[in-house]
């Protein structure tokens, strides 16, 4: 919208506020249609923010939304009709690409009205994120009772979870079928849209989290609360602390906290008391001497020199790979026969160990690997090629899947 558009929205709304207010707090029958309308009422029919039906004027949801938004002030704030939005996204999908085969000189137009559309659900996902967030940094909300402190914060978690299941009706592959490979429309639905939907459903989680959270800690601090004033009120009475009759209690043990030891002891003996300190002393050289670790030998004297014969390492052959034998039946049925050889069917026929069609494949493949790096060394380039079967590759995965090796002559010329 234009600047013109906004002050020209503002003159009707001004000029028609009474009438307007009559329309929003209507009942189900609405208000009786003026004989004479004016020149902004019937501006604000022809945008659909008050609708005409059999004679009666009824307020849009956008209307009430925006009236509610202005006047309350608490976060009781009305859930925007996401439902009514999705709809109008949809029939400005199908509006755009009738639009590409009737009417080109209208696709800006009907572009545009699906980008305003996107725009006013992003914009009220963020309100509602930000509403709950300032709600939350209140700690105790905007009510002073506990009660209704609590039913601030149920509420507020009944909101954002009606919310987030909204959100569920604004599925990727929903928004991708209304593309239809529409580059424009793919910008605004899945990169704009659907992002900021992505977005807002984790924000929610974590708001409903720390609502939770900060009725907990409510609860806690208001049971404590409710304990301290009880405290005060019986001391208020006159009352007198006594613990030795809590202290004789059967369960004192359990919640009565020990006197905190100290790591090292501490010996204080009475200085006036001679027999005292002579029991004491008594008492420390009747302990027994620190253990101390001896020497076995003495560092100073040095021993002889001994002979160290490194013993032998004990070699041992390598196992024979499982792969090498069936390696060379399909090397010689390849030189008897001079046709390809499908190591799938080979194992197949052989079946030899139990082991999966899989794992023979990954091993053939390996063993071949080994042999070709042993050829590139030693300056020699084999006769056959092991070559892959690949299966038929799937619209937007990149990755291949060898199915099967086909054991084959090489070709004239050919090097890899």
């Amino acid at each position: 919208m234009k600047a013109d558009n906004w002050r020209e929205f503002g003159v009707h709304l001004v000029a028609n506020a009474d009438i307007i207010e009559d329309i929003c707090q209507a009942d189900e029958e609405g208000v009786p249609k003026p004989e004479k309308m004016t020149a902004g009422l019937s501006w604000l029919v022809s945008q659909r923010l008050v609708d005409d039906c059999d004679g009666c004027l009824h307020p849009s949801s956008m209307l009430l939304d925006l009236g509610s938004r202005i006047g309350s002030q608490r976060f009781e704030l009305s859930a925007p009709d996401l439902q009514e939005l999705l709809i109008r996204i949809e029939n400005g999908c199908e509006r755009f690409h009738s639009a590409k085969e009737v009417a080109p000189a209208e696709l800006d137009r009907e572009l545009q009205q699906v980008r305003l559309s996107v725009r006013q659900v992003v914009t009220h996902l963020r309100d509602e994120h930000r509403a709950a967030t300032e709600f939350i940094e209140a700690r105790y909300g905007f009510s002073s009772r506990f009660k209704d402190r609590l039913r601030d914060i149920d509420s507020a978690v009944k909101r954002l979870g009606r919310l987030s299941e909204k959100l569920m009706a604004f599925e990727r592959d929903k928004l991708s079928q209304w593309c239809h490979g529409d580059r424009s429309l793919r910008r605004l639905l899945l990169t704009s849209l659907y992002d900021s939907m992505d977005r807002c459903k984790t924000g929610i989680r974590d708001l409903i989290d720390r609502l939770n959270q900060l009725g907990t800690t409510m609860r806690r601090r208001n049971r404590y609360r409710r304990v301290a004033q009880g405290v005060f009120s019986w001391l208020q009475d006159g009352n007198s602390p006594d613990l030795d009759g809590i202290l004789e209690r059967a369960d004192a043990a359990s919640w009565v906290r020990a006197t905190r030891l100290t790591n090292s002891g501490y010996l204080f003996p009475p200085v006036e008391d001679e027999k005292a300190i002579q029991e004491m002393l008594a008492l420390i050289q009747a302990m027994p001497l620190p253990k101390v670790r001896r020497m076995l030998l003495d560092p100073l004297v040095s021993r002889e020199a001994v002979k160290v014969v490194p013993a032998a390492p004990e070699v041992e052959d390598a196992p024979e790979p499982f792969v090498e034998p069936h390696f060379h039946r399909m090397l010689a049925a390849l030189k008897r026969d001079l046709s390809p050889q499908s190591a799938l069917a080979y194992w197949t026929n052989v079946d030899d160990g139990g082991f999966r069609s899989a794992i023979w494949l990954y091993a053939l493949d390996a063993y071949y690997l080994t042999l070709m790096a042993d050829a590139t060394r030693a300056g020699t380039i084999p006769r056959f090629v092991l070559s892959p079967v690949l299966a038929p590759s799937h619209e937007g995965f990149g990755n291949q899947v060898v199915v099967d090796l086909v054991l084959r002559l090489r070709k004239k010329g050919e090097r890899s």
